[in-house]
């Protein structure tokens, strides 16, 4: 016996955005122009830096920054989409500073 049923409608999916930070630690010779440098592997006042935090602006900075430490604490962010009713919930791309 068959029954008479009647798909379900799927609910229209919601989309929402959100920011999506993420740090991790790279060694000075992956450092480069753009990126944010929140930590050192070393004390910021052995460091001639006078802000903890900036981005990699100048080339000059750059070779500042490798002259200082051995690993530097980097972060990056992501714009991620989350759909309500995907299987796939999140879907990214790194944002730029």
């Amino acid at each position: 016996m068959r029954l008479n049923r009647k798909k379900a409608a799927r609910p229209y999916a919601t989309v929402s955005t959100r920011v999506v930070a993420e740090t991790r630690w790279v060694h000075r010779n992956q450092l480069e122009m753009g990126m944010y440098v929140n930590e050192l592997d070393c004390p910021w006042t052995e460091t001639r830096f006078m802000f903890q935090g900036f981005v990699i602006d100048t080339q000059e900075l750059l070779q500042q920054v490798q002259d200082s430490c051995e690993y530097a604490s980097v972060q990056t962010e992501k714009v991620a989409r989350i759909s309500s009713n995907s299987a796939k919930r999140l879907v990214g791309a790194i944002r730029n500073h």
